[in-house]
């Protein structure tokens, strides 16, 4: 198909998507544009999987200019992430439909939301440097505004102010990288880039690159509120529920989606995969602590966020890409139906009698969860290991889900819960193990050559990785063992920390001088 013919349906709705500013057009005139360019997105990104699944990769070329221009790149990455940005920004657009209707300035918010999504999927069919720095700029302007659109809330400015901020710095390191990427490989076509990049080897590797791939590590982890930068997140909440859900299940995996498009990049730079595996483990795991210290249901989502965004670049930092692309693609679906449906969910808690079952804290049954859960783990994983080799890194990757289950068994087993809520527990147990090793595999087949083959872990590596276990292991068995001291002064003065996330937001709060904001006149 002819380059031009293709670039131009695949920007087509990004076009539509611009019309909806248009004054002439009434309301469900937007709407119905805005819905029609999601809809195409989708059948475009579907029919983009099938293709580059059994072709090359395409780059096509709308306007072209030297190597830069714009170009987009379809391959089975862009090609997935182009496909579910389509679905999650139609299901958000359509819940906006009724969430704000009577708002005065319902066409303004359609507008400003249809504008950020188009710079999204720009951003993952980006062809050149200078498309992919211009759409992830672009992301945060958009996002800018959709914090802003009601100004008068204090919270939101004060977001959106911290926001900004760390943005800029985000992108100050993004351009730096480009910068020494492009003047090292003398090209800004990501085409020819990974092409280059895959025949150097990390004792080859220019110091250039080395730095080029720590400063693509920074500025992913402060696109995807990584500690200490994730304060702004916790301010969001005066924002529209649609803005929130875009937010925790798209923007944020601008951050994971950089690290995966420059795989063979990162793969090769042994310090940025350090700081991935040290600043996404540490993320994971303050986000889990502090999400469970919440009273408030979206405050407790947006520490999840922070967990899974540092679990999804940590695995990255491990070298299994595809892992990583699965969780971050099941995490986006989770977390905006999470969003969307906090409302109805908080109501439904309110208005019913929900069973509330109690801990007997009893060593035998304790016990007999973690024999069940070791068995059951082991069992399923030694199936999975006759029957394909298994790394290192998914090992470690699989004992952290299995971490998961036992906190779920002990919790389960040493209780009041009945026979059925024991059978369900042994059921999704082994359809959470199972299905991680299946779909890890379904997308590293996918993904084919457009990420490294899994690396072996340097002795550094390990150790931190293995420290990091240890960390994640204490944790688990302290939330479950020692739950019982709940009501101790030590534990409810504890409690009092975590619920304020360690103070980090109010740091940054006084670092950035967010605190004396002006008041609107």
């Amino acid at each position: 198909m002819n380059s031009l013919i293709l670039s131009s349906l695949f920007i087509f709705p990004a076009l539509l998507f611009s019309l909806s500013n248009f004054r002439f057009l009434s309301l469900r005139k937007s709407y119905d544009l805005v819905q029609f360019g999601l809809y195409t997105a989708i059948i475009l990104g579907l029919g983009a999987m099938v293709w580059t699944h059994f072709n090359e990769p395409i780059h096509a070329s709308l306007i072209q200019y030297a190597d830069f221009g714009l170009t987009i790149r379809l391959d089975a990455l862009s090609s997935l992430m182009y496909t579910m940005i389509g679905i999650i920004g139609l299901v958000v657009v359509r819940y906006s439909r009724n969430y704000l209707d009577g708002e005065k300035r319902h066409k303004q918010f359609i507008a400003r939301l249809a504008t950020t999504i188009a710079f999204v999927q720009l951003l993952v069919i980006s062809g050149n440097l200078a498309i992919f720095f211009i759409s992830w700029v672009g992301t945060s302007m958009g996002l800018h505004q959709l914090l802003l659109f009601y100004p008068e809330r204090k919270k939101a400015r004060l977001a959106a102010h911290k926001k900004f901020i760390i943005a800029r710095m985000g992108d100050l390191t993004l351009l730096s990288s480009f910068i020494l990427i492009y003047l090292q490989l003398g090209t800004a076509d990501l085409s020819q880039i990974f092409e280059q990049v895959q025949n150097l080897s990390r004792e080859t590797l220019p110091f250039q690159l080395e730095l080029a791939g720590i400063l693509l590590v920074a500025s992913a982890c402060l696109k995807s509120v990584q500690i200490p930068f994730h304060g702004w997140l916790l301010d969001v909440m005066e924002t529209p529920t649609p803005v929130s859900a875009l937010l925790h299940a798209g923007l944020l995996n601008a951050g994971p989606f950089l690290i995966l498009r420059f795989a063979y990049l990162i793969d090769l730079t042994s310090t940025a995969t350090i700081v991935l595996i040290i600043i996404g483990g540490l993320s994971a795991l303050f986000g889990a602590i502090i999400a469970i210290t919440q009273p408030s249901i979206k405050t407790s989502l947006a520490y999840s966020s922070i967990g899974h965004m540092g679990f999804t670049l940590l695995v990255c930092g491990l070298g299994v890409y595809a892992a990583s692309l699965l969780h971050l693609v099941a995490h986006s679906f989770y977390k905006a139906h999470s969003f969307l449906s906090s409302g109805s969910l908080i109501e439904k808690v309110q208005t019913s009698g929900a069973d509330h079952y109690k801990r007997s804290y009893r060593i035998g049954r304790i016990i007999l969860a973690v024999i069940t859960s070791v068995v059951l783990y082991l069992g399923i994983t030694s199936f999975w290991q006759n029957s394909m080799e298994m790394e290192f890194q998914l090992s470690v990757i699989s004992g952290i889900i299995f971490l998961g289950i036992l906190s779920l068994h002990i919790n389960t087993l040493d209780s009041t819960n009945g026979g059925r809520s024991i059978i369900y527990l042994i059921v999704g147990s082994l359809l959470v193990v199972n299905c991680f090793y299946l779909f890890e595999h379904a997308f590293a087949f996918l993904l084919k050559n457009q990420i490294p083959s899994i690396r072996t872990l340097s002795e550094t590596d390990q150790g931190i990785v293995l420290g990091l276990m240890i960390l994640f292991t204490l944790t688990v068995l302290s939330q479950s063992m020692f739950s019982q001291f709940a009501n101790s002064l030590f534990f409810r003065r504890m409690e009092i920390h975590f619920r304020n996330g360690l103070y980090l937001n109010h740091i940054l709060n006084r670092f950035m001088n967010s605190l004396t904001l002006k008041p609107i006149k």
